[in-house]
């Protein structure tokens, strides 16, 4: 597992860019509201594999995340990932809120007491979220799960990282890589919760879970841009 690295802002090498604590709840709270766009999106794909109210949990989810933030604003990027995860799961309780729980708590562990990230923090915390989803979830990439999604973003992320792409690089790369392997999740067959036993009535419709994935990692994704942009960068 890579190790965590602490740099001064941008002193020359691309791995060592940071978010600052600010910029990261900023970037969350980007997130929150494109998933809380995405309720519609959602509910009907899972529709399609189980009983259409994932986009429902989802919404409330990371509303109360979103609200949430303002009482975390003088934490930590850690604390701040758990206290979320918490949250999300009291509010959107669901076997999505459960596992999406586990990812940002597991997440968390590996970033308590930090200000700022950089692309190898930020590395460890996908390969934690995607650990803590497996673990919990008890499935296998290409088993039509949100691991399908998540795991290609590890993959990239860690690839980018021997690479030393830049944040902006970085995180198009992750949501586009998690965005390909939500949609091969049309052509998995389930094996697990509701969706297993209406294999047939989800074949070629996208798994929900890793949907949403993707949706979270390329609006985390558009924050960046927009801000570099923003920045003149």
């Amino acid at each position: 597992m890579p190790q965590l690295i602490h740099h001064s802002y941008f002193s020359g090498n691309k791995m060592e860019e940071k978010f600052s604590y600010k910029e990261f709840i900023e970037l969350l709270r980007r997130v929150c509201l494109e998933m809380e766009a995405s309720q519609g999106k959602l509910g009907k794909l899972d529709a399609a594999a189980g009983d259409g109210d994932l986009g429902v949990s989802v919404k409330l989810g990371f509303k109360a995340v979103r609200e949430g933030l303002k009482s975390l604003i003088n934490k930590d990027i850690g604390t701040t990932l758990t206290e979320s995860g918490i949250t999300f799961n009291r509010a959107g309780a669901s076997t999505f809120g459960a596992l999406l729980a586990t990812a940002f708590i597991c997440a968390g562990s590996k970033t308590k007491g930090l200000k700022e990230i950089g692309i190898e923090d930020i590395a460890v915390m996908i390969k934690a979220a995607a650990g803590g989803i497996n673990e919990r979830g008890k499935a296998s990439l290409g088993e039509r799960t949100m691991l399908d999604a998540i795991i290609p973003a590890q993959e990239a992320i860690e690839k980018c990282v021997a690479k030393d792409k830049t944040l902006k690089e970085s995180l198009a790369i992750v949501a586009e890589s998690a965005e390909k392997g939500a949609k091969l999740t049309a052509k998995m067959k389930a094996k697990h919760g509701r969706a297993g036993w209406l294999a047939e009535r989800c074949r070629g419709v996208a798994d929900a879970g890793a949907v949403a994935i993707a949706i979270m990692l390329r609006a985390a994704s558009q924050y960046l841009k927009e801000k570099e942009r923003k920045d003149g960068k």
